[in-house]
């Protein structure tokens, strides 16, 4: 086998990934940004289709609680979410990008994380079994510890939706804009790499 056909053939074996990142933070240019910077930099890079979805800019009305979305997965309300849910069902990897307000997500990603009960059919089975998912945390707070709380929000919420967590990374400490150390950006590019 010449060296081009064993090239063409190892290319042929990487699969590019549809990933689409839930951007919570209403500021576009933040400490947030900068981890998803990271992350996405090193995907792209690897080939992999990245969607960046700017809640904060997006019209997500809050849940209602009708489960009117159970028959079929499809919400009543007519708003930004029957954009997202199609790109989530589209992806295999969902990005969690959210600064920490009071020990949880921002209000944009909450409200998206919220109608996502659409994703449960009436039996509680999830429509979006088997897909991964990975987190992206900063706070001002220096402390690791204020991540906890929301860390275990979202893994609670990837075992019911039946999501498979690859992890996370989170940067504390970030009070001012573009505060986000080292260290945290290292680990997001490694995460990024372990799944590129």
């Amino acid at each position: 086998m010449s060296p081009i056909s064993i090239a063409f053939h190892s290319m042929q074996e990487v699969r590019s990934m549809n990933t689409v990142i839930l951007f919570g933070s209403p500021r576009k240019d933040g400490n947030t940004r900068q981890l998803v910077n990271a992350f996405t930099e090193i995907l792209k890079k690897k080939g992999h289709d990245v969607r960046l979805l700017y809640l904060n800019d997006m019209n997500v009305r809050p849940c209602q609680g009708c489960l009117a979305c159970a028959k079929a997965g499809v919400c009543k309300i007519n708003d930004d979410m029957k954009d997202i849910r199609k790109y989530m069902l589209e992806s295999d990897l969902i990005v969690y990008a959210t600064p920490t307000y009071w020990w949880g997500p921002s209000s944009q990603l909450k409200a998206v994380i919220d109608r996502g009960v659409s994703f449960f059919d009436p039996q509680y089975n999830s429509r979006i079994k088997g897909k991964k998912a990975v987190t992206l945390f900063t706070c001002a707070d220096t402390s690791p510890d204020t991540f906890a709380p929301m860390l275990d929000m979202f893994r609670r919420t990837f075992d019911a939706l039946a999501l498979t967590y690859l992890g996370g990374a989170e940067a504390a400490g970030c009070e001012d804009k573009g505060k986000v150390g080292k260290k945290a950006l290292d680990k997001t590019k490694k995460l990024a790499e372990s799944l590129a």
